[in-house]
């Protein structure tokens, strides 16, 4: 299955915390730790993810890149964002990425991504890539604002064992392209989420309107204003309204 080792667990509060607690000895390139039900999945910044007992995919990937150098890390986040991007829109159109890496169908949330590195020098050593996506929950009780599964999009049910296999070789297909940067960068930039015209933001200062301009090497965001400034943002530094 695309190189993957996939390790199945009948229950666990978090894939990624599970992958944290393995040595590193036990994990290698391309291992997955799955679980049809996670009680406590974890988002960016302590964010928490909701996903329906046995109704989703729930997963965390370890990456262990040969010679990917640590200040091109952001090529993990964006080889996983787009293997999920490609699986869903298999099914659904309108599927973009909402940066840094959250899957979007229209304006709505249907899979998210929390990525954390382990760093040996000045190459990346390990990756957890968490990776969860939404595809036979009918109900959302959580107060997330905008999710939305497969099964809500298409009206089918899906075989969770195939969807799995379709979304590890959209995975794979990315992950064997891994060290090269631009294409991976060409191809995330083409399908961001309000890539095209000037939409309204806001950050520290307050609300400004401006369009994307793309994203540097550290995965911060480009922005351009309207007065054609350019404006530079990490992770949580600035929001869309």
């Amino acid at each position: 299955m695309g190189g993957f080792d996939v390790r199945e667990y009948a229950e666990t509060p978090s894939t990624n915390t599970l992958a944290e607690s393995l040595s590193p000895g036990e994990l290698h390139d391309r291992t997955v730790i799955l679980t049809w039900r996670q009680t406590a999945g974890r988002g960016q910044v302590g964010n928490r993810w909701e996903s329906a007992p046995e109704r989703n995919i729930s997963m965390t990937v370890v990456l262990k890149p040969d010679a990917l150098p640590a200040d091109r890390q952001f090529a993990v986040s964006m080889a996983v964002a787009l293997g999920c991007r490609d699986w869903v829109a298999r099914y659904a159109e309108g599927v973009t990425v909402k940066w840094p890496n959250d899957i979007y169908v229209d304006d709505r949330k249907i899979g998210g991504i929390l990525i954390e590195h382990r760093i040996a020098g000045n190459r990346i050593g390990m990756s957890l890539c968490g990776i969860g996506v939404n595809v036979n929950q009918e109900v959302f009780l959580s107060d997330a604002p905008n999710p939305v599964s497969l099964h809500q999009l298409t009206g089918r049910t899906f075989s969770l064992q195939e969807a799995l296999e379709e979304l590890l070789g959209c995975l794979a297909r990315r992950f064997d392209r891994l060290n090269d940067y631009r294409a991976l960068e060409h191809d995330f930039l083409d399908c961001l989420y309000r890539s095209e015209g000037v939409h309204v933001w806001r950050d520290a200062a307050g609300v400004f309107r401006a369009s994307l301009a793309g994203v540097d090497e550290y995965g911060q965001l480009r922005l351009r204003d309207e007065e054609g400034r350019e404006r530079v943002y990490g992770f949580k530094e600035v929001t869309y309204l």
